[in-house]
């Protein structure tokens, strides 16, 4: 029995509490594997199988990525293979039984669900070439995720922002936008109008509240409306009940006309909500692409969003309300993040680009329909596929 194999056996024999003690060793100890085992490029020039490795049943952005991805492929008629893996402990029940033809290998994982999904996988049956596709959030990735670059032929990042935070990787880095589908945003029936001025913000706590500062566009709401009841704010939340003293704090701060909603959805309600409002708030510190705020596009829905990280790259004063920011240190009292810095939103700023809109229905429709334009022109699955390398679009066309 190989080392392996052993240390798979006494982890599923071990107890809860057990499993809990041992998995930082667990992890490390399998990193090492992954980064250690003995690689073999192999040169993939013409028709080879694209397989998408990532986290599809996972309700995360790195999982909404390898399903965007996959979907991208099938609508532009290309095969291509889901290979779904799990990000905790070591299942080699996956593993491959000798070394797989040389691929395409596309991993939506960040670099620890990465070597975690290689060891279970084996590194060195996984031959052709690997691409990484990995979301981050602040300026600089961490020195470990540089390094650990060494494992794939080329890092993906979902926007110039990200690509930048990993400048010095042990690999080349591309920028890969995320593929938005026409068809998802067309004909859907807006939520019920409740004020004749709606705007919504939409966040998860586990994504850090800090990070995507619901509490800035209570207060920039406030600032331009007051308690208003012509003007209503919906806060569309979830995973609140795992943070009750920060849900709490949101609604002691928030006036009479914001509504804030700390439950899970179907996504078909996420999107009729986002596009009967008059305009979607991102008031975020930072974002590694903005998924959201571009869903927000698709629908025809206006955009007002903090101008800094990943959405600049589709977001500009042509398309949405652009509102300026300083740096600041990061603050973030969940721990998500710690360390760098981030953007604090001007929120006079904000308050003055909502009464903006409140107060021009044509300002209104104009970026609506910019904002749809912007999407097809940077987003759709073909702008996506333009922008992956030259040995992916080979072999798909192949």
């Amino acid at each position: 029995m190989s080392p392996l194999a052993a240390a798979q056996r006494l982890w599923r024999r071990m107890s809860l509490p057990l499993r809990r003690l041992a998995a930082p060793l667990l992890g490390w100890a399998t990193q090492s594997y992954a980064r250690g085992s003995r690689r073999s490029p192999t040169s993939v020039d013409g028709q080879f199988p694209i397989k998408v490795a990532g986290l599809f049943s996972a309700a995360s952005g790195i999982g909404a990525s390898a399903r965007l991805a996959l979907r991208a492929f099938e609508a532009l008629g290309i095969a291509a293979e889901a290979v779904d893996v799990s990000a905790e402990g070591l299942d080699l029940g996956r593993r491959l039984a000798g070394p797989a033809e040389p691929a395409i290998w596309i991993f939506h994982l960040n670099p620890p669900e990465l070597l975690a999904a290689l060891a279970s996988l084996g590194p060195a049956k996984v031959t052709g070439r690997r691409y990484g596709y990995w979301a981050w959030e602040l300026p600089k990735a961490p020195a470990r995720w540089l390094t650990d670059a060494a494992v794939v032929d080329e890092v993906w990042a979902p926007s110039h922002y990200t690509a930048d935070a990993l400048a010095g990787a042990a690999a080349p880095v591309r920028v890969v936008p995320h593929p938005l589908f026409a068809e998802d945003y067309e004909g859907i029936e807006p939520a019920p109008r409740r004020a004749p001025f709606q705007a919504v913000a939409v966040f998860d706590f586990n994504s850090s509240l800090a990070r995507k500062n619901p509490q800035g566009a209570i207060e920039a709401f406030r600032r331009a409306f007051g308690a208003d009841p012509a003007c209503e704010l919906t806060l569309k939340t979830r995973n609140g009940d795992r943070f009750p003293d920060l849900l709490a704090e949101l609604r002691r701060n928030a006036e009479d006309n914001v509504r804030i909603v700390d439950e899970t959805w179907p996504y078909a309600e996420i999107k009729r909500l986002v596009a009967g409002a008059d305009v979607l708030i991102s008031l975020h510190r930072a974002e590694g692409f903005g998924l959201t705020p571009a869903e927000a596009m698709a629908l025809g829905t206006p955009v007002l969003a903090t101008g800094f990280s990943g959405v600049a790259d589709f977001l500009d004063e042509t398309c949405a309300v652009m509102v300026p920011f300083r740096m600041t240190p990061v603050v973030d009292p969940q721990g998500i993040y710690a360390g760098q810095s981030w953007a604090e939103p001007d929120l006079d700023a904000a308050a003055e680009g909502l009464r903006r809109l409140r107060g021009d229905a044509w300002l209104r429709s104009t970026l609506a329909e910019a904002g749809k334009r912007r999407v097809a022109e940077r987003l759709s699955p073909q702008a996506w596929f333009a922008s992956l390398p030259e040995a992916v679009r080979a072999a798909a066309k192949a």
